[in-house]
């Protein structure tokens, strides 16, 4: 049977659908001088598009949603957005949207290398029912390390020297490299469980039985 939900019952396990992860009242990066018009949010994958996002989502300057006509482009891949008119010297701007992780392409790479570490080829589809939990351990393993690996290249590529965030922000980091540790010891776990007996590998249930040869004296 066909494993169709694959990609969403993984999305599903990194609590990484269109509606997991919101973000409200946060800060933007970009210079508020009266005449810059270009700023950017932390995320690099927006599901929000500002130029066409309903209340409560959208662009705030000093507490107050503007218009998405205001908005002159956004662009959610990599989180940088125009507004028409540029804010004053002191106003606030902040944001409220939704974002995710991964494109489905992520995931289905994730899974392909599930799979092959299944050593059921790169097919994720074909998994059986049984080692679909061990293939999303996998995959989820994979995607954390990827997070990890991008949080880390995000913060010391985002911030200049004199904006550097603290040593907390990269606890974060050490965090995502434990799950992923942790999603792959499970993965291993549950390949191990489908492939055993009550804890015995399921070895071929045969042995050989040599016998005994009882000494026969020589005749006289």
């Amino acid at each position: 049977m066909s494993w169709a939900t694959a990609v969403s019952d993984l999305r599903l396990k990194l609590s990484d659908t269109p509606l997991d992860k919101l973000r409200a009242f946060k800060r933007v990066f970009g210079q508020i001088d009266g005449t810059n018009t270009v700023f950017k949010t932390f995320e690099y994958r927006r599901v929000t598009d500002f130029t066409s996002a309903a209340a409560p989502l959208g662009v705030y300057i000093n507490q107050v949603r503007i218009n998405a006509v205001q908005i002159a482009s956004d662009d959610l891949q990599t989180g940088f957005f125009t507004l028409a008119v540029a804010p004053a010297p002191g106003d606030v701007v902040e944001c409220t949207y939704y974002t995710q992780f991964f494109f489905d392409s992520n995931l289905q790479d994730f899974l392909r290398l599930g799979t092959q570490w299944l050593g059921l080829g790169t097919d994720y589809n074909q998994v059986p029912e049984g080692l679909q939990p061990a293939a999303l351990q996998y995959a989820s393993a994979e995607a954390y390390q990827k997070l990890a690996m991008r949080f880390a290249e995000h913060l010391s590529e985002t911030y200049r020297l004199e904006d550097a965030p603290d040593a907390e922000r990269f606890k974060l980091v050490d965090e995502y490299k434990r799950m992923s540790e942790d999603c792959r010891n499970a993965a291993t776990v549950l390949r191990d469980q489908y492939y055993t007996r009550q804890g015995q590998s399921l070895q071929p249930l045969f042995a050989v039985n040599r016998g005994k040869v009882r000494d026969v004296a020589p005749p006289r």
